[in-house]
């Protein structure tokens, strides 16, 4: 995750929630996880909701959700999830960051 273009991310394991492995910065909310278990068990409704995803306290509008990942931006920053077999990798840019250069260090890193 040492592209820049990161601003917070954590690895957390699916079965118990347990972050393995996170940012300085990075706090998860009481419903975070449960909301991205949820949008990865309807990714339909995650990208036709206009509402999206809330994460962090910040809405964001999917621009991608299906059974492995999860894009969703905002006016200015956004979100990328990646599933793997037994963690979510959760990652966040700022506005001075290129999306698909966080998109390629996710999904590399959750291969």
């Amino acid at each position: 995750m040492g592209t820049r273009h990161i601003s917070h991310a954590a690895i957390i394991r699916q079965k118990d929630g347990v972050i393995k492995a996170k940012s300085p910065n990075f706090v998860l909310g009481p419903n975070d996880l449960t909301k991205i278990e949820s949008a990865f068990e309807h990714p339909r409704e995650v990208r036709s909701s206009d509402n999206g995803i809330t994460f962090l306290e910040v809405p964001y509008r999917a621009v991608r959700a299906d059974s492995l990942s999860i894009y969703a931006k905002n006016d200015k920053a956004g979100i990328i999830v990646s599933k793997t077999m037994q963690h979510y990798i959760i990652a966040a840019y700022d506005p001075t960051m290129y999306a698909s250069v966080a998109v390629e260090a996710v999904e590399k890193l959750g291969e």
